[in-house]
């Protein structure tokens, strides 16, 4: 009987707690609450696991290419995992704020989902395609046995090695100096092999710019091809505007001089072109700045003041046919609003409160304000204590695998960054 009336208090337990639907603002930030960068509320991993995710991610933020969250969850409702991601990678404010470069790995059990989403920064790294590839090969396994935190932490340490590597492709420098330095001292005429050196060097260097130069050129002839193909002159506009970047005919002056004031003529005129309207067939024209406000909602004009965005207006004779095509900057201070979304959103100071000493830790705040709805936030965080040159840096990090608490040199808080709404999702 006692056995019967236990496992009935099992079942109200998991019923109320295990199985609580969480919302963006209920799921426990494993910044606040000390527990590193995962958030495990319903205990899916165990100590060990969690241990271990904190450990790669932490290495991952020492080297500043990234920051990851990983969060796992029972059920989050009715709600579409992808857009529960998105919103609390955007309320957390996963990543630098200036770089952008967060990553929350999101585990929806009762879904049967995991998602990834990016900030802007780390997208040319880890593609969408990546992200599913890495879901597929290394996590949907894992999690179809039921071993889902052997999952987490082969996708986490997938994602790991893409950003230690990337990090790590500078460092054979130093490697072709020791055989460089070994070779001159196993010759007898040291003098002699110091020519030899830089000319391969040089030839080197060589090689590798010509052959850029080619791969480059042939990616742009077939995005040229491919915009000519397309009647449609906003997306022609689309797939060329990389070209229309300064670095191109600084990084490849030959032969990108031409090229790059060749796109800029060609797309600017595709953007002042006449556009056909979809809806009457009618001749549209496109109106001023001043005068396409009017079109325009309050976000979208806040946009255009602060030049995140800049927005076309074409219109035709029929009255509401009306065709808004928006061209968003390169380079931008500002990103996504938290509250309104629009890309009016950015960092208006990042001051030292306290300065750190070598006793002690500092503190330091930073706050964000949105030009069209008026949100702002300020967040603090922790600036480690220093380190006297002459100690042995052994103390960066710890863990305790009992209570899966984390003590380690991070910051308490997230570093301020957006997503867009990049990455990708799997279902198993």
């Amino acid at each position: 009987m006692k056995k019967y009336i236990f496992t009935f208090f099992c079942f109200l337990f998991f019923g109320f707690t295990g199985f609580s639907q969480y919302t963006i603002k209920t799921v426990p930030n494993p910044k606040l609450t000390g527990l590193g960068f995962v958030s495990n509320p319903d205990a899916i991993l165990n100590n060990a696991e969690v241990d271990s995710l904190n450990a790669m991610i932490q290495k991952v933020e020492d080297s500043s290419k990234a920051q990851i969250a990983v969060v796992v969850l029972r059920s989050i409702g009715d709600i579409v995992p992808k857009n529960f991601a998105t919103d609390l990678f955007n309320y957390w404010h996963v990543g630098d704020s200036e770089k952008d470069n967060g990553l929350l790995i999101l585990l929806v059990m009762n879904q049967h989902r995991v998602e990834f989403e990016t900030g802007y920064g780390i997208e040319g790294i880890l593609s969408d395609a990546k992200c599913y590839d890495i879901q597929q090969k290394y996590m949907i396994p894992e999690f179809k046995t039921k071993n889902y935190g052997q999952g987490i932490i082969k996708g986490v340490k997938a994602v790991t090695n893409i950003f230690l590597t990337k990090s790590e492709e500078i460092k054979p420098t130093e490697e072709m100096q020791v055989n460089n330095t070994n070779n001159l001292y196993n010759n007898n005429s040291y003098s002699e092999n110091i020519p030899k050196y830089s000319s391969w060097k040089n030839n080197d260097i060589l090689i590798f710019y010509i052959t850029f130069s080619i791969f480059s050129t042939f990616i742009f002839l077939i995005l040229l091809f491919v915009a000519l193909l397309k009647k449609d002159f906003f997306i022609r506009y689309q797939l060329m505007r990389i070209f229309r970047l300064y670095f191109w005919f600084i990084l490849i002056p030959v032969p990108f001089v031409g090229i790059y004031f060749w796109v800029r003529y060609l797309t600017d005129k595709w953007r002042d072109t006449p556009r056909i309207s979809a809806k009457t067939g009618k001749i549209m024209h496109k109106l001023t700045e001043t005068e396409d406000d009017k079109f325009l909602k309050k976000g979208e004009v806040a946009e255009e003041t602060v030049k995140s965005i800049d927005y076309d207006v074409w219109i035709s004779d029929e009255k509401d046919d009306v065709l808004i095509q928006k061209y968003k900057r390169w380079f931008s201070k500002y990103n996504a609003c938290p509250k309104c979304k629009y890309k009016t959103y950015y960092k208006v100071y990042d001051k030292v409160i306290k300065s750190a000493t070598y006793s002690s830790s500092g503190k330091g705040e930073r706050l964000y304000k949105c030009t069209n709805c008026g949100f702002s936030k300020k967040t603090t965080y922790t600036i480690p204590k220093k380190t006297r040159t002459s100690s042995s840096g052994s103390g960066s990090s710890s863990w305790s695998g009992g209570s899966s608490s984390w003590s380690s040199g991070s910051s308490s808080s997230w570093g301020g960054g957006s997503s867009g709404g990049g990455g990708a999702g799997s279902s198993w």
